[in-house]
């Protein structure tokens, strides 16, 4: 009791000194768009602020893993973590900005798919960056009525469109709390473990509670629709269309959510056969697409934001896969003097990004077809298709790794699965700086080093782990399949908290 007590207040802590940074300079008015200077002597404090601040969070979120609470214990936590960032300004991005200057456009009855916030102008348009002032929206239909809502209640007074605008995100992520628990009691995983790496991770507390980011939730909703096509004590029918309505408005929001619908389709056939799976597959697909047409006509907006989606690719950092094996190969070109070439290898890779990353959805969908009576198994899939979307698309924030580690926090856990998350909900944590700049823009030659590094180390493991399931095929003896892998003996149900029995007298606390 007394040791989380100490990891509660350690991250309380936590938040209050990143509450601090951001009141120093995360404000609207701090810096042109860019946030305020962090060399002046408040952004100093405001510096030392946010690494001690980010660091007592991670050290509380991983200790509390360890720990093994209960949901409730991390429920109260939760909330008590959020309080300080909810108050503050948001922090580590001032794209809350450019969202409340999308929304004027629309509530203007400007097209945000072809205008910019400088078309209007918007009355905020200083506190947006300078990069994303002449861009149109990449959002869809739902998002661009929420931003439309929060300029209506809030009209001119910013404070109170950044109010209705954060309480998307935070609604989006207490959607990820409540439908990452069912989503792990019906796959097979632990409910409190989903709580504590989906929920209380400091990549949602920062960019969805504080930063108020939409992704948050999409993911909830997203989330919202694989639970729905995994309880089976719905009809079919029922779950089809809870599913459609639910990727449909996930879809509504950023286009990244239709990678899931396809793994939902197969949680809703729950079975590889191809004619259920066909007919899955057709059915959430049009229950979707009219959940989808009915805000684009609410909103009078269609799809024109799949054409903005290309500007967002304007930003070349190396936090995106394919984006800093390019870079590594530009600063070889200018070293040869060929500088011309630069952009022609950063466009390359990334289209080289674009095909693996059709590839793997494509054989994750594949595996998980096959494996379709097993809902931990989709699941697992769905995570990793995710996880493939964040790592090869040709653009990466630390934002956008909230849906992998959100669907992966439901699934069954192992070790080597927990340690990535951790690691990645950690390293992700610090990314980004109290006043919305990037750590990729101060490290472009390290980081495309890293990268180049991260992926020839990755194509070395899947050599070796290809070779060693080939010896094993050839020399399987008692217990192994065809595929090399032992079958695990099933255990008992997942437990209500981490590792943790009911019986255990640590159960209730709070």
């Amino acid at each position: 009791m007394r040791g989380l007590t100490r990891i509660r207040y350690t991250g309380l802590a936590g938040a209050v000194l990143l509450a601090v940074a951001a009141y120093l300079v995360a404000r609207p008015d701090s810096g042109g768009g860019q946030g305020g200077s962090l060399g002046s002597p408040s952004g100093l404090v405001a510096l030392a602020a946010w690494l001690s601040g980010t660091g007592l969070l991670v050290l509380a979120w991983s200790a509390a893993g360890r720990e093994r609470p209960d949901r409730r214990w991390l429920a109260v936590t939760g909330v008590l973590w959020a309080l300080p960032l909810l108050v503050a300004p948001p922090l580590a991005s001032r794209d809350l900005y450019a969202y409340a200057c999308q929304g004027a456009l629309q509530h203007a009855g400007l097209d945000p798919y072809r205008h910019g916030a400088v078309d209007l102008p918007c009355p905020w348009l200083s506190a947006v960056p300078p990069l994303w002032r002449g861009t149109p929206t990449p959002y869809g239909p739902l998002w661009l009525g929420v931003e439309d809502v929060a300029v209506a209640a809030g009209g001119t007074r910013l404070p109170v469109v950044l109010a209705v605008l954060r309480v998307a995100g935070l609604l989006g992520a207490v959607l990820i709390a409540w439908y990452g628990q069912r989503l792990a009691a019906l796959a097979g995983g632990e409910p409190a473990r989903a709580l504590w790496l989906g929920a209380l991770s400091p990549v949602v507390l920062v960019h969805a509670v504080s930063g108020g980011h939409n992704d948050a939730l999409m993911v909830g909703l997203m989330l919202a629709g694989l639970v729905a096509a995994t309880d089976t004590r719905q009809r079919t029918e029922v779950r089809t269309v809870l599913v459609g309505v639910a990727f449909g408005l996930a879809v509504a929001i950023k286009v990244t959510a239709l990678v899931g619908l396809p793994f939902a389709a197969l949680l809703v056939a729950g079975t590889g056969r191809w004619r259920r799976v066909l007919g899955a597959v057709a059915a959430t697909g049009a229950a979707a697409t009219a959940t989808f047409a009915l805000l684009a006509g609410l909103t009078g907006r269609a799809l024109g934001w799949l054409g903005a989606l290309s500007d967002t690719g304007r930003l070349v950092q190396w936090t995106s896969l394919p984006s800093g094996v390019g870079m590594a190969v530009g600063y070889l070109l200018r070293l040869v003097g060929r500088s011309a070439d630069v952009a022609t290898a950063v466009a390359v890779s990334r289209l080289i990004g674009l095909v693996t990353l059709a590839v793997a959805v494509g054989w994750l969908w594949w595996w998980a077809r096959r494996r379709a009576a097993d809902p931990a198994a989709v699941v697992v899939a769905t995570g990793a298709a995710l996880t493939a979307v964040a790592l090869l698309s040709p653009v990466f924030y630390p934002w956008y790794a909230i849906a992998p580690l959100a669907v992966l926090a439901a699934a069954p856990a192992t070790a080597v699965r927990d340690r990535w998350l951790l690691t990645a909900g950690a390293v992700l944590a610090f990314l980004v700086l109290p006043n919305g700049l990037g750590l990729a823009v101060l490290t472009k030659l390290p980081g495309a080093l890293l990268d180049v590094a991260f992926v020839t180390a990755a194509a070395v493991w899947l050599s070796r782990r290809r070779a060693h399931e080939a010896n094993r095929t050839s020399g399987r003896g008692p217990g192994v399949t065809r595929a090399g892998i032992k079958h695990d003996s099933p255990g008992a149900g997942p437990p209500d908290t981490v590792g943790r029995g009911p019986g255990d007298p640590r159960r209730d606390q709070a």
